[in-house]
């Protein structure tokens, strides 16, 4: 009845809405990790690079989480598990950059 709520009928692979949302996640994710290894590259040894990837860190969970409220209102485990693990992947590779 839920996905006949949505105008969305099929598995969960095939909704336009989690296609959508399992290509962003991982989009974001890896916009995060090029944004992150370019600051390494242009400063390197400097605190800029810290700087650049906490920054790209706080902009990428910022959009995962933008991405999960336009989710549609029965959310798919499959966007949301997509969405987790870019999340952890965004939170890990920023770590090394706050502790180093």
């Amino acid at each position: 009845m839920s996905e006949a709520k949505n105008n969305e009928l099929g598995e969960p692979i095939d909704r336009p809405s989690i296609y959508r949302t399992l290509l962003i996640a991982f989009l974001i994710w890896s916009a995060h990790f090029a944004a992150s290894y370019a600051g390494v590259l242009v400063f390197p040894d400097d605190g800029r690079a810290r700087i650049v990837a906490i920054g790209a860190g706080l902009i990428a969970i910022a959009a995962l989480l933008v991405q999960v409220r336009r989710l549609p209102a029965p959310r798919s485990s499959l966007a949301l598990g997509a969405l987790g693990l870019a999340g952890a992947g965004i939170i890990f590779g920023t770590f090394p950059a706050i502790v180093g």
